[in-house]
């Protein structure tokens, strides 16, 4: 696992390459599923934050559109997001309200518990994965 940083001054590349392998939240089929499209994308907070403004259908026809943040962990976590329903009608709106929504988060304690809880879920994973090796029969080939 490793920090956010800029990848590109291209929105899109920017927060795929970032969030590859934490999220799919940007990969191409799903914002074609959801016809939504990435207008800015940046590193926070030293890399410990990512946030993405995007402009998505608010029907399923997508004859309305609307803009909304997503702010995610070192791990791809959605930490916040409004509701579809809840879309701005500008991106600068979307902006706002994703900076006033950053400077309420304590990056450094999220990062932190995120990375405890990591810990824990990987070590509960190397644990089971001991007592599956541990049950089976070993036989010569």
């Amino acid at each position: 696992m490793r920090l956010y940083r800029n990848e590109s001054s291209d929105p899109k590349i920017n927060a795929q390459r970032n969030l590859c392998g934490r999220t799919h939240y940007v990969d191409d089929d799903t914002l074609r599923w959801h016809k939504s499209r990435i207008m800015s994308a940046r590193v926070v907070d030293n890399g410990m934050l990512f946030a993405i403004v995007t402009s998505d259908a608010l029907d399923m026809n997508n004859t309305k559109r609307g803009f909304r943040f997503v702010v995610f962990d070192v791990f791809g976590t959605v930490l916040e997001r409004p509701k579809l329903e809840d879309s701005y009608r500008t991106s600068d709106k979307a902006a706002k309200a994703m900076w006033n929504a950053l400077n309420a988060i304590d990056a450094k304690a999220v990062t932190l518990a995120a990375c405890d809880k990591a810990e824990k879920c990987y070590l509960a994973e190397l644990a089971e994965l001991r007592a599956a090796v541990g049950k089976m029969e070993i036989k010569a080939a």
